[in-house]
């Protein structure tokens, strides 16, 4: 489970999960600062971070290496639509098996498969203290 609170500057927030800890921020209309990502590079970051994870883990499984990765992620916000846009970068050329291993992860990654279906905030409920 993850919580958030409001901490420091208007629009700071601590995201944790009882183990480690992130800040998150925006500057909106003025207010705001720079104490951490914006919620939108939040969720950029968390597809990132699963995709080089998931391809870690395809390569370690088909007993593959790779060289050094670099995973580029760009979100794209339409009024109909939200898409992103992933870039691979290796520090070496592929061969033909590990590119193909790579985008079969990417695919497989969870949180890609997880924004890929339709996903629904459901009305929060609120507690008084």
């Amino acid at each position: 489970m993850v919580t958030a609170n409001r901490v420091g500057p208007s629009y700071g927030v601590e995201i944790g999960n009882g183990q480690s800890l992130v800040r998150s921020d925006t500057r909106k209309l003025g207010a705001g600062g720079d104490t951490g990502m914006r919620p939108h590079e939040l969720l950029e970051s968390a597809l990132a971070a699963c995709i080089c994870m998931s391809i870690d883990m395809a390569a370690q499984r088909a007993a593959m290496a790779l060289p050094a990765l670099t995973v580029t992620v760009a979100l794209e916000r339409l009024d109909h639509e939200s898409g992103f846009d992933v870039s691979l970068r290796f520090a070496a050329p592929l061969s033909d098996a590990q590119r193909a291993l790579a985008r079969e992860a990417v695919a497989a990654s969870p949180v890609a498969r997880t924004l890929g279906k339709t996903v629904r905030v459901r009305p929060a409920t609120v507690d008084d203290a």
